[in-house]
């Protein structure tokens, strides 16, 4: 996942209740450019909404936001007769990668 910031922009949301955004929450959608910055629309949900959207799924571990707003990493599967060293580096990679999108 790369991050970008984009300067003197606008977003224009299409929401599926009319009520403000609160500072926690999460929304599923798609968002697309346009000519005059950016739309957000909202997804129709069928049954429950994923609780804990992924940011990031690499080899080692995926990070999730709670619904609180924080982040928790979580560490995958490992293979029988893994290389320790090879592991935990990789972790540590992994790791470096999944803090970038949140500073």
């Amino acid at each position: 996942m790369h991050k970008k910031t984009y300067s003197n922009t606008t977003l224009i949301c299409a929401l599926q209740k009319n009520e403000e955004l609160q500072e926690s929450e999460c929304l599923t959608g798609i968002i697309s450019r346009t000519t005059g910055g950016f739309r957000f629309e909202e997804a129709i949900r069928k049954g429950r909404a994923p609780r804990n959207p992924k940011l990031y799924d690499g080899k080692y571990i995926s990070m999730v936001r709670k619904q609180n707003g924080r982040y928790q990493c979580h560490l995958k599967y490992m293979s029988k007769g893994f290389d320790k060293n090879t592991f935990a580096e990789g972790v540590y990679h992994d790791i470096i990668n999944a803090l970038k999108i949140i500073d």
